[in-house]
């Protein structure tokens, strides 16, 4: 049985948009920075998912169709993107006490 790994994306798209909308409505916060230390090391490892996945996509599609061509060179800078933020969340966490 093969899963679709579409899902999984929505599960933390969703996750994360309850996360935004609970620190808007003040339901949540960033009340100690150790909070924030274990969002970033949390974050740092989606950031990591992310960019695999992103890999993972880009070379699913056929890169000899001009349609498609254009979609696996942004889903490969979406990628690097995403490799550069989890090192940036990294250096974050590091550096909180």
């Amino acid at each position: 049985m093969t899963h679709n790994p579409a899902q999984y994306a929505r599960v933390a798209a969703d996750s994360l948009d309850r996360l935004v909308q609970d620190v808007r409505a003040g339901r949540a916060e960033w009340g100690h920075p150790h909070a924030v230390r274990q969002t970033a090391e949390d974050l740092s490892r989606l950031a990591d998912a992310m960019a695999t996945t992103l890999q993972q996509m880009a070379a699913s599609l056929d890169p000899a169709a001009p349609t498609t061509r254009q979609s696996a060179g942004a889903l490969y800078l979406a990628g690097q993107a995403a490799t550069t933020a989890a090192t940036q969340l990294r250096t974050a966490r590091r550096t909180l006490h």
